[in-house]
């Protein structure tokens, strides 16, 4: 990150502040829910997708639930804000499988 926000990872989740935006993923005893300020969403749910784009300068990350979109950010391309994010729903998903 260039220095504009913070984000914390944790083993029970991962939030960011994105402008004015808190969005973070953390595990509850009914799985990964993600959250959009005061909005959760069900990972383990089958009705949410996550779409991102590299440019040469910038980067949009779109997160789908039931193909309405939810949160839409573009930001400069070499800002590695949603990695951690990414990392995060990669490592925890074998654990949502064998849950």
């Amino acid at each position: 990150m260039q220095g504009q926000d913070r984000s914390i990872m944790s083993r029970k989740g991962f939030y960011t502040k994105v402008g004015n935006d808190f969005v973070g993923v953390f595990l509850s005893n009914e799985g990964p829910k993600m959250f959009i300020n005061r909005e959760v969403y069900e990972l383990m749910a089958p009705c949410w997708d996550v779409e991102m784009v590299k440019g040469r300068s910038h980067q949009i990350v779109n997160f789908y639930w039931r193909g309405e979109v939810k949160l839409s950010v573009r930001c400069e391309a070499d800002n590695d804000i949603f990695m951690p994010l990414f990392d995060y729903l990669s490592c925890r998903e074998s654990l949502v499988r064998h849950a």
